[in-house]
């Protein structure tokens, strides 16, 4: 493998290592209350997906339905969540409470600081740099999917 590879792929690892550190991490987003990572990614999903299902916030977070239903489970005790029965009767929806509103606007301040870096990169790419990162993070992600079900089963 050639040094220049190398030293990109070093810097990947790099940066999957410090966000394993910032996921394990809990993190306080406005209502005084510290919430992980995981719980915070449902939240905003929620936010963001008004009227979403458990299977649907399953796929949109690329988690199990099992998984996200044990994060349910927890926002809606600490009341950051609410269910509901949608319009079909059958399915349980999910929405924010007021409590998961602030966390949801917290988020979004946090996360705007976090990556103004990469709006400014996006704004002063070429459209083929973009389609070229779009592409790789794509690749990789693939790549690292279909480790994570060979080898772990999920």
């Amino acid at each position: 493998m050639n040094k220049e590879l190398q030293s990109i792929i070093d810097i990947f690892f790099r940066m999957l290592h410090i966000y394993s550190v910032l996921d394990k991490k809990p993190k306080e987003y406005g209502t005084g209350d510290l919430l992980y990572v995981s719980e915070i990614h449902a939240i905003y999903s929620i936010g963001c997906n008004p009227e979403i299902n458990i299977t649907q916030l399953a796929e949109f977070l690329g988690v199990t339905k099992g998984a996200i239903s044990q994060t349910v489970k927890r926002l809606v005790t600490k009341r950051y969540i609410a269910r509901y029965y949608g319009r079909n009767k059958k399915e349980v929806n999910l929405r924010l409470s007021d409590k998961g509103f602030i966390i949801c606007q917290g988020y979004q301040t946090f996360n705007k600081e976090m990556l103004h870096f990469a709006e400014e990169l996006y704004e002063n790419a070429s459209p083929a740099d973009i389609r070229m990162v779009k592409r790789l993070f794509q690749t990789i992600y693939e790549n690292m999917k279909k480790i994570l079900d060979r080898y772990y089963n999920i």
